[in-house]
C-alpha cells in the first residue's frame, strides 16, 4: 500500500497558494490537486529508485557469488608438490605442525 505524506503535501499546497507568482489564479482546490499530484509523482519515483536500488544489490551479490565460486573451483595449487603447499600453509618443515604467526 502507498503511503503519502499528508503533512507534505498540505505545506506544498499552502506554500503555493499563498505565494501569489506561483499561484497565478490558481483556487484552493487547484492548489491541493497539484500538491496531491506532486505527491503521487515523489511516492512514485521513490518506489522506482528502491527496486532498482534491490536489482543492483541482487546482481552485485550475484557477481560476488560467481566469483567466489570461481575462485574456489580453479586449481591454484596445480603444479606444486604437497611439501612445498603444505609449508607456504604455515605447517612448517614436514612435522605437520602449524608454525605461523
Amino acid at each position: 500500500m502507498k503511503r503519502y505524506n499528508k503533512r507534505q503535501v498540505m505545506k506544498d499546497a499552502h506554500r503555493l497558494y499563498n505565494n501569489d507568482f506561483q499561484r497565478r489564479g490558481r483556487s484552493w482546490s487547484e492548489c491541493l490537486r497539484a500538491a496531491w499530484s506532486w505527491e503521487r509523482d515523489a511516492v512514485k519515483v521513490f518506489e522506482e529508485k528502491a527496486a532498482r536500488l534491490d536489482a543492483m544489490i541482487a546482481a552485485s551479490w550475484k557477481a560476488h557469488n560467481e566469483r567466489k565460486e570461481a575462485k574456489t573451483n580453479e586449481n591454484w595449487y596445480k603444479g606444486i608438490d604437497s611439501e612445498t603447499l603444505s609449508y607456504a600453509m604455515g605447517y612448517g618443515r614436514g612435522n605437520n605442525f602449524y608454525c605461523g604467526d
